[in-house]
């Protein structure tokens, strides 16, 4: 089993609404691509006196050995269209992992 996260941090003057719907779509679209994995979508929020702060999301990918996702492009798209949407994703994989599913 691969353990990967992929922090997102919004840096586009958008409704942080809008961002977290395209974002629950694609964490969807995941979800179907890997039936027997758990992938989990969360708020990221700092509570500081009187006030909550949104600061992004978090994407968390528990992917079983064999999953499509580690194969294909599905995640490599995924990052791609975080990126052009300006959610300067920040992908935390095990050390030489390469993304395709091998060691580096």
């Amino acid at each position: 089993m691969v353990q990967i996260a992929i922090r997102c941090h919004p840096s586009v003057p958008v409704a942080a609404e809008e961002l977290e719907g395209w974002l629950e779509m694609q964490v969807g679209d995941l979800r179907l691509a890997a039936p027997h994995s758990i992938v989990r979508f969360s708020r990221l929020i700092q509570n500081p006196p009187d006030t909550q702060i949104h600061i992004g999301w978090l994407v968390e990918l528990e992917l079983a050995d064999g999953e499509p996702l580690l194969d294909g492009h599905a995640l490599e798209d995924a990052l791609r269209d975080m990126r052009l949407l300006g959610l300067q994703p920040l992908l935390l994989a095990p050390s030489g992992w390469s993304g395709n599913g091998r060691p580096a």
